[in-house]
This record gives structure tokens, C-alpha cells and sequence, in this order.
């Protein structure tokens, strides 16, 4: 059995280099710097990403954690915090986004999909008058993870 999404993947570490240079040219990142993110951050519907996902593919290929992973904002976190709802209400995308009575573009679970959908609770948040800031950050000598917030999901 062949795959045509395998069998095209680009290998993690050119995923990475056109990512920097694709953050080079919008000045949301220098490598010469080899600093965090500029004016920017990573917005994601949870923390497993960044907390878990990532470090393990760099270690995977064998990558040194890039720094702009360091640090992001966990969507959940800043929903359930800002709104003050029920944690049920705030555990995804999909409950985030009935909760404030949003409709669903497109289908759950398909990337592009999602990240249009996460991106219009984000603008939602922002309408509201949600200030956001980084909820999660990595310490680059223990890798121990802190988080803003006491109550997080």
C-alpha cells in the first residue's frame, strides 16, 4: 500500500528552513538573532502542539528546538479565562465556537478548515475586547513548560 501524502512529504527540517525564511521575509523572525518570535505569536487550540508534538518531531529528526516554539498562545486557555465559561464549553474549537454561537466553515477536522475557524474565534476574542497574550512558554535549559494561567484546559 502506497501513500501519495508520504510519498511527497517534504522531510521535516526543509519544512523548517522554508518556515524561517518565510519568517525572515515578513520580519516576524531573524535567524541570526536565533531569538523568539517579533510582534507575532503561535495561536493553537490547545497545547499539545507546541508542549509536545513539535519537540518530539525535532528530536525525531534530530532538530534542536527552534525558539520561536518556545512560547505560544493556547486558544482554550484564553477563551475559558476571558469568557469565564464552563471548561465543557472551551475544551475545542467546536465548543468555543457554539458557544458564541458561531457556524462552522467548512469540515471539522481538515486542517485548513480549522485553522480558519480557530482564526475567526481569535477575531471573535479580539472583538470582544480579549487582550492576548503568551500563555505558554518553554524554559530552553529545563524544557519544563509554565503557563499563565492557574485554570487552563
Amino acid at each position: 500500500m502506497c501513500s501519495v501524502w508520504h510519498d511527497t512529504a517534504i522531510p521535516f527540517n526543509e519544512v523548517l528552513e522554508q518556515f524561517e525564511a518565510w519568517l525572515t521575509q515578513h520580519h516576524l523572525w531573524g535567524k541570526e538573532q536565533g531569538s523568539r518570535l517579533h510582534g507575532a505569536a503561535f495561536v493553537t487550540c490547545g497545547n499539545w502542539d507546541l508542549k509536545t508534538k513539535v519537540p518530539d518531531q525535532c528530536k525525531v529528526s534530530n532538530i534542536k528546538l527552534p525558539p520561536y516554539f518556545m512560547e505560544w498562545i493556547n486558544l482554550k486557555d484564553a477563551f475559558y479565562n476571558f469568557y469565564k465559561t464552563k471548561k465543557k464549553e472551551a475544551t475545542g474549537m467546536m465548543g468555543m465556537m457554539k458557544n458564541r454561537q458561531m457556524p462552522m466553515f467548512g469540515s471539522h477536522h481538515l486542517g485548513i478548515d480549522d485553522t480558519k475557524n480557530i482564526a475567526r474565534v481569535l477575531q471573535r476574542m479580539l472583538a470582544d475586547g480579549a487582550l492576548m497574550q503568551i500563555t505558554a512558554w518553554r524554559n530552553p535549559s529545563s524544557q519544563k513548560v509554565d503557563f499563565l494561567y492557574k485554570d487552563r484546559i
